[in-house]
């Protein structure tokens, strides 16, 4: 039974509940094309039912916006009483889809962060620069020059594809003396981030990568490539400093945040203000579609995390100011 299905899906984070009478779900757009058909029977099945659609990636380019028209379309010709609304993450995005005829809001995914989870320490900043990102050849670690190796995090580098595993053959030999950290829990994004100058932001193309963020809200500034995706939105400028798609200009960026230190908590201070009114939009939408103030959301609305609640944020939280304590 469809409704089942769509139990099994919220059990795996594949959609979440965001009110349930009238039923407001949240989900990816893959995960939502890949289950279209559980996703009409619900609607069908509960009306007034609206569904919040992120975008895992850019959608600023014509041939994707247009797939995704389709997508909407097929689910509305079998729930035409249902709402699709995409939450788009950059102005493009909005104009591109929108002008395809699909409900758009501005609400840029990474305002979904719980701040709680991410704290400036003080720690002896070792590392040049940490770089938080899959192995894959479209986060361009060879834009990195090779040099920095020994004073250069790697998180998060584990290799998904056997098809990719050149691609990380590649940057180990390139970097053999960095620190790499394959895996690693939401409080300790805080403590690895305090060992580090920078953040780096390297792909060309990519959704509104969560790590920018996490950099910011860990009290680092950021060296950021030319990109789609509307990465961009949420970044305090006076703490980002952007770059041609080089070694060379990438290294200029690193030794620039090097020579050039900024009070942690200002820059958490200024990411968290560039998030409050896409925060407050969706607060609107909200109130818009179930008449209801929403007035605390989950992290990241509570999709593909697997501690979206309250109570570990606060857990976390905890944790870290503990550990700010103890340096």
């Amino acid at each position: 039974m469809s409704e089942t299905r769509i139990e099994s899906l919220i059990k795996d984070r594949r959609v979440s509940v965001l009110n349930s009478r009238p039923p407001v779900l949240a989900a990816y757009d893959l995960d939502f094309e890949r289950n279209v058909q559980a996703f009409a029977e619900f609607s069908k099945e509960n009306s007034k039912t609206s569904i919040l659609l992120q975008l895992g990636y850019e959608h600023e380019t014509k041939e994707l916006a247009v797939h995704l028209t389709g997508v909407i379309s097929n689910f509305k010709e079998m729930a035409p009483k249902a709402r699709v609304i995409v939450l788009c993450n950059s102005e493009n995005e909005c104009k591109v889809l929108g002008e395809l005829g699909n409900e758009i809001r501005f609400i840029h995914q990474n305002c979904f962060l719980d701040e709680r989870r991410y704290l400036p320490l003080k720690r002896k900043r070792i590392y040049d620069a940490a770089y938080i990102a899959r192995l894959t050849p479209c986060k361009r670690h060879e834009l990195i020059p090779k040099e920095l190796s020994p004073r250069l995090l790697l998180m998060g580098t584990y290799v998904a594809y056997e098809s990719e595993k050149h691609y990380s053959d590649m940057a180990h030999s390139r970097f053999p003396d960095a620190r790499w950290i394959t895996h690693f829990n939401a409080a300790k994004i805080s403590e690895y981030l305090a060992l580090a100058k920078c953040g780096l932001v390297l792909s060309a193309r990519e959704g509104a990568s969560f790590c920018s963020s996490e950099y910011f809200l860990c009290g680092l500034p950021v060296v950021d490539t030319p990109a789609i995706g509307g990465r961009s939105i949420l970044y305090p400028e006076e703490y980002v400093e952007y770059v041609d798609s080089t070694p060379e200009a990438v290294g200029e960026g690193i030794k620039f945040w090097g020579d050039n230190p900024v009070d942690p908590n200002k820059i958490r201070k200024a990411w968290l203000e560039k998030a409050r009114p896409h925060r407050a939009e969706y607060q609107k939408l909200m109130l818009e579609l179930t008449g209801i103030e929403h007035a605390a959301f989950l992290h990241k609305l509570g999709i593909r995390t697997n501690h979206p609640e309250k109570i570990y944020s606060y857990a976390v939280k905890l944790y870290l100011t503990l550990r700010s304590c103890w340096g």
